[in-house]
């Protein structure tokens, strides 16, 4: 144990330090990439600014901090988001980080004064975080280590429902792809939003249509967006974003009057086994915000849970706090 270990410097990463790092790191989801950050910059029409921090330490290892942070109560306080929408954040690294190094990183951020932090549950010291009040929440996951074969086996033992539809998706003639084309992207939306008014409000997050133009103008090989086809017409998708060893399944959505095909069975089968042979080590189904259903349908697949708790530290927390006990 190094005791004397202290952080020497804070500066601001360059976007070559970023990109390096998040390429580099073992634990690096899409969420810690530049991409995400400057994604949300222009969703929010730079309400929402990338602040990338490399911190530097006394034994010579550097993290890089993918922060993003925005001015509110009028500019009066400066609040921070480890990463945009709620998903996992923290630091990334090249070196062998310990303990120590964690411990430091975690009480910077918790200093910032207020940051909004979900733990990554790819990083082995996520749970070892220091002070902040967290929130405990986890996500479902698929170890694609063991191949797709055995994969298959384990729900063939466990599941046997779950191949039955599949099957029964290929057998009525429903095909997967993944979208090219700007008209694919906009009918994917109009899915959406089909799918918007029949959850009636009890979405957990709503997106407008410009969100999903930017990922599409971006072009980008970390971003697929994936299609169920039928007789000519997409009735599902999901979007699913890459890193060095991590997929995440991050929205989706499917026209209620094909349910009956079981299109998002077929989807996350196909998803999962391109997954296999592009040699990821995770499936990550993301969390399940609260929603049963949501989560059972992940459960059929055979997932672990992976802990993902929410740090929630600083000024705009306890106001909020001291509102709702005036209530």
């Amino acid at each position: 144990m190094i005791m004397n270990l202290k952080i020497t410097q804070v500066q601001t990463a360059t976007n070559q330090e970023w990109d390096e790092i998040w390429k580099n790191c073992d634990y690096a989801t899409y969420f810690h990439s530049r991409e995400w950050a400057e994604t949300w910059q222009h969703y929010t029409q730079g309400k929402l600014q990338p602040e990338p921090k490399l911190v530097k330490f006394s034994d010579g290892q550097q993290a890089l901090l993918p922060l993003s942070s925005q001015k509110v109560l009028k500019g009066l306080i400066r609040s921070y988001v480890s990463s945009p929408a709620g998903t996992f954040g923290g630091w990334l690294s090249r070196d062998d980080l310990s303990i120590n190094h964690t411990n430091l990183i975690s009480r910077f951020l918790i200093d910032l004064g207020d940051i909004q932090w979900r733990l990554n549950p790819y990083s082995t010291l996520s749970d070892k975080v220091l002070g902040g009040n967290l929130k405990q929440d986890v996500t479902d996951v698929i170890d694609l280590q063991i191949g797709f074969d055995l994969l298959c086996k384990k729900w063939h033992k466990n599941s046997s429902s779950l191949l039955r539809k599949i099957r029964k998706a290929t057998r009525e003639g429903v095909s997967i792809k993944i979208a090219s084309s700007l008209e694919e992207w906009q009918t994917y939306y109009k899915i959406y939003q089909s799918s918007l008014e029949r959850w009636g409000g009890k979405e957990t997050s709503k997106y407008e249509w410009y969100l999903f133009d930017l990922m599409f103008q971006l072009h980008s090989p970390n971003i697929k967006l994936w299609l169920a086809v039928y007789q000519d017409h997409i009735i599902s998708g999901a979007l699913c974003f890459y890193s060095k060893i991590h997929v995440v399944y991050w929205h989706g959505a499917a026209l209620s009057e094909h349910f009956d095909l079981r299109p998002v069975n077929l989807l996350m089968y196909e998803i999962i086994k391109h997954s296999c042979q592009e040699s990821y080590h995770w499936f990550d189904f993301n969390p399940s915000g609260g929603h049963e259903g949501v989560k059972a349908f992940k459960k059929s697949f055979g997932t672990q849970e992976l802990a993902c708790p929410m740090v929630a530290s600083g000024f705009l927390r306890k106001i909020k706090n001291t509102v709702l006990r005036q209530k």
